[in-house]
């Protein structure tokens, strides 16, 4: 699990949208190759392209022995050597396996938008789903192979973020000591920026007016933003703990959406067009809201920003 220091602005990664780019002796790589021969692939982002966290991990009556038992082996970048040793999970007969992007979001862009990494000495088959909320899953479809090239379209919404993915292992072989699909790692190939910011700096409690605080965040994060090329799209999101209705706790979060928007908006020169927002109230968290801390985290604004020309 990647642990973020909570500050007036939570920068998490520079994490540019991208496609993943064949490779070409002519052509270097701008970011990491991954693969060898026919099968490398080069993702502009790198590191920063892959899943950080385990949401969950429900091991099958069948699961592998405890060297490929650990989740947190499919996190990171590839990093298998060989079927013996550790570095990937295996999911069991039917082990379901949900992770969740920190830095970055799946967005859909023109071409593969999400690379699956299957290892071990067997290709075995995995029911492939993405989720906006971690609540609501989309299927996407059964992929198989060494290096699975996901494409979203016509599943995902254009413009709408998805940080979790859940694979179920779906093959019928359930044999051996690391039975089901191995799973190296999961990359997000279409992607975008996430940058998060801490309401408790922006407002005060039940307020969407910004603070006088607020304009010295703000306006870092303008200057950031101006960087990223006048095609750059952003979509700000409000996110609010689970304290309050439901009905004032969404209006409360599109309103702090609203505001953030329309400081900025004065300040990056960006058509009014390619800055959205939107108000998710309560129902996005990123921790409890069991206790204060978890609820300090969840009130937030989120940026997704994807840049451009």
């Amino acid at each position: 699990m990647i642990v973020v220091t909570r500050i007036a602005l939570r920068t998490l990664s520079a994490a540019f949208l991208a496609a993943a780019l064949p490779v070409h002796a002519d052509a270097p790589c701008p970011g990491t190759v991954y693969g060898k021969g026919a099968r490398a692939i080069c993702l502009p982002m790198g590191a920063a392209s892959f899943a950080d966290e385990v949401v969950s991990f429900e091991r099958s009556a069948r699961p592998a022995e405890p060297t490929w038992d650990a989740p947190e082996q499919a996190l990171g970048e590839p990093d298998y050597t060989r079927p013996s040793a550790p570095g990937y999970v295996s999911l069991g007969c039917h082990g379901v396996l949900v992770l969740r992007f920190v830095d970055n979001v799946l967005v859909d862009v023109d071409g593969p938008d999400l690379y699956v990494f299957e290892v071990g000495p067997m290709v075995e088959a995995t029911d492939l789903e993405i989720s906006a909320d971690g609540s609501q899953w989309l299927p996407v479809g059964r992929i198989e192979g060494a290096r699975s090239e996901v494409d979203i379209a016509g599943v995902a919404t254009p413009g709408t973020g998805y940080p979790f993915v859940r694979l179920t292992n779906a093959g019928k072989a359930c044999g051996g000591r690391s039975p089901g699909a191995d799973i190296d790692a999961v990359a997000a190939v279409g992607s975008a920026l996430r940058l998060s910011l801490d309401s408790a700096v922006l407002f005060d409690s039940g307020q969407s007016a910004l603070k006088a605080q607020a304009h010295a965040a703000l306006e870092e994060l303008a200057g950031r933003l101006r960087s990223h090329g006048r095609g750059t799209r952003i979509t700000i999101e409000g996110h609010t703990d689970s304290v309050g209705s439901d009905a004032d706790n969404l209006a409360l979060s599109l309103a702090r959406a609203q505001a953030v928007r329309a400081f900025l908006l004065e300040r990056i020169e960006l058509p009014a067009s390619q800055v959205e927002i939107a108000g998710h109230g309560e129902s996005r968290p990123v921790a409890s809201n069991d206790d204060e801390a978890g609820r300090a985290r969840n009130r937030r604004v989120d940026l997704l920003v994807r840049p451009g020309g």
